[in-house]
């Protein structure tokens, strides 16, 4: 059983209700808050608001509230109007998905989405409303998001093959660099025996191999320390731009005594301490009626009246007690001292403390700019430096280049052509290893990227059948529910299928008059047409199986059929629930289950526009 407590909810000010397990219905004349108890249970369970429409919250009230007890559990919604209208607390449902399938397959309200879309023959919105649960779940969002992974997946296999093409040229190149360096350190050879290079012509060849590698290096150095500038320049504007951006608060007045003030609520302290010891001791005495253990009582007709153990005087309780609270509220004007004391030191320390922060964000942003603009003069000599030493050589190189083509005979013309030429091939090959090596590791990539893309592909078509399985179910779900409406209710037309055309993904309701004759549903009756919506909704509830994420259905909006029709519609139903919840009129009859009585309910009048 379910107790619901609902509050300033549509058109129920205050009312109570208990609801049973199987079937409930609200039976009563317009304004009586039949729709407004079937708004109320949304509301709690969590649909209503936001993507749901807006909260119901009665006209002129700021605030409301529903609450459930369930043998599970108990769940409060506070609804506040402030501005707009807010919710706050427990709905019954949490679950995303769930709140979606409930709204639109066990909540069937006249506003139900689904019966509207099948009232207005609408193809397209009874579509995204059957397909939303699956919409929730982001089934094309996840196949579009899976399909970008697929797209980089075989960029790489792509890049992969290519790469085991390149291979078997890659090695052959490397085979042949091999070979060639091998002929030439054999040349090599044999000219350095041909050739008695002179002391001079190695002395020359040797420098200016020295100094074109010291030319090499030194354009290198250039090359960072210039990196190196751009990259601090960049760092030294940030810096300045946050120093400036940097609020100085301002710190407080340097005359004003911490000190003295924390002195003051010390001395406080002690003496709050002192008075509120003196006044429990003695209000103790009066308290305890242990007058007699520390005075004199003498007890007369008008009164007791004793000796005051600390003056000697006579006095009296009254006397005492008023002593007492004068004392009490002496100690309470020092504690509200003290207070503002401790408020003015909190409010005085925060200032210095944000003061000072301020400043250590200030002094070490100054630091940093300092040490950037050091290091820039650093660079800045360092690179002029470089720039000194690099125009150097470049006349030193020729020079002595000048001086070995002066010296250099034919043969050691070619040595030194053979030995330009081993390191050219040195280069090469050490490019192409590296080329080879870069390639292969490529190569190694191949099964693991097929095992990445099979497994994307299933993921994808998993999705895909999710998706087009759910579609073809709620088809099929629809025209078993039609052949039992069919048996119990006998309608008007022969036959009704729910369409799929799976080419544009649209559901569309095709009915069957006499002798297979299609009409559109605008032809039908409007009982026939909320026939075909329940029909709708209840497939859906059984294809995404609502029952499991909500015991309860809730019907409203059904006086359009005949009351047999009613009582069997309402019968029908509750096989697929745990517990229905339905609204009436009186003209309908008796129905089985309990009946709900909305006589003790508190409801707004029709001065509020409300469907009852």
């Amino acid at each position: 059983m379910w107790n619901l407590q609902v509050q300033n909810i549509a058109g129920i000010k205050r009312g109570n209700v208990e609801i049973n397990q199987g079937t409930n219905v609200i039976q009563a004349s317009n304004f009586q808050g039949k729709s407004s108890l079937i708004e109320a249970i949304q509301t709690v369970m969590g649909t209503t608001g936001g993507e749901f429409g807006d909260y119901n919250l009665t006209e002129g009230e700021n605030s409301g509230h529903v609450l459930l007890e369930t043998e599970e559990g108990e769940y409060r919604v506070e609804l506040t109007k402030q501005g707009t209208i807010s919710m706050d607390g427990d709905t019954y449902l949490t679950d995303k998905q769930d709140k979606v399938c409930a709204r639109l397959f066990a909540f069937l309200g006249e506003d139900n989405p689904i019966r509207s879309a099948v009232r207005n023959d609408d193809s397209k919105a009874l579509t995204e409303e059957l397909q939303k649960p699956l919409e929730v779940e982001r089934i094309d969002a996840r196949v579009t998001k899976l399909q970008e992974e697929r797209k980089d997946i075989k960029a790489d296999i792509r890049a992969v093959e290519s790469a085991k093409e390149k291979l078997p040229k890659l090695q052959e190149d490397v085979t042949q660099l091999e070979k060639k360096l091998e002929e030439l350190r054999e040349q090599e050879s044999e000219l350095e025996e041909e050739v008695d290079e002179d002391n001079q012509q190695k002395e020359i060849s040797n420098e200016l191999s020295n100094k074109r590698s010291t030319l090499k290096t030194t354009q290198r150095k250039i090359d960072r320390i210039e990196s190196r500038i751009e990259t601090k320049e960049s760092q030294l504007e940030s810096k300045k731009s946050e120093l400036e951006e940097l609020e100085s608060p301002t710190e407080p007045d340097e005359e004003v005594d911490i000190q003295n003030k924390k002195e003051k609520v010390s001395e406080l302290n002690m003496q709050i301490e002192l008075l509120s010891e003196l006044y429990r001791t003695n209000k103790t005495v009066l308290d305890d009626n242990e007058l007699d253990l520390v005075s004199n009582v003498r007890r007369g007709i008008s009164g007791d009246s004793f000796t005051c153990w600390l003056s000697g005087d006579e006095t009296t309780r009254e006397e005492v007690t008023e002593h007492l609270n004068k004392l009490n509220e002496k100690r309470k004007k020092l504690s509200d001292e003290r207070s503002d004391l401790q408020s003015e030191i909190d409010e005085i320390e925060e200032e210095r403390e944000k003061a000072r922060k301020a400043r250590r964000k200030s002094d070490q942003l100054n630091t940093e700019i300092k040490e950037l603009e050091m290091g820039i003069k650093e660079d800045k000599q360092e690179l002029e430096t470089q720039h000194e030493k690099l125009d150097g050589l470049k006349p030193e190189i020729e020079e002595l280049e000048d001086q070995f083509e002066e010296v250099k005979q034919e043969k050691s013309e070619e040595l030194s052509d053979v030995r330009t030429e081993i390191g050219s091939k040195e280069n090469q090959l050490k490019r192409k290893q590296e080329k080879l090596e870069e390639t292969e590791a490529e190569t190694e990539q191949e099964e693991d990227l097929d095992s990445q893309l099979e497994e994307l592909n299933d993921k994808i078509t998993d999705l895909r059948e999710r998706r087009d399985k759910k579609n073809r179910e709620i088809k099929d779900r629809f025209d078993t529910a039609f052949e039992e409406v069919v048996e119990r209710f006998a309608p008007g037309f022969d036959g009704a299928n729910l369409r799929l055309d799976e080419n544009e993904n649209r559901f569309y309701i095709e009915v069957v008059r006499e002798e297979g004759r299609r009409t559109d549903i605008k032809n039908l009756s409007e009982g026939e047409t909320e026939l075909i919506g329940f029909i709708t909704t209840l497939a859906g509830f059984r294809t995404f199986n609502v029952d499991e994420r909500v015991p309860v259905m809730l019907v409203d909006g059904i006086g359009q059929l005949a009351a047999e029709n009613i009582r069997g519609l309402i019968n029908y139903l509750q096989e697929s629930t745990e517990i229905l919840v339905t609204t009436a009129y009186p003209e309908a009859g008796e129905f089985e289950g309990k009946t709900l009585n909305p006589d003790d309910w508190e409801v707004i009048s029709n001065e509020i526009t409300a469907t009852a």
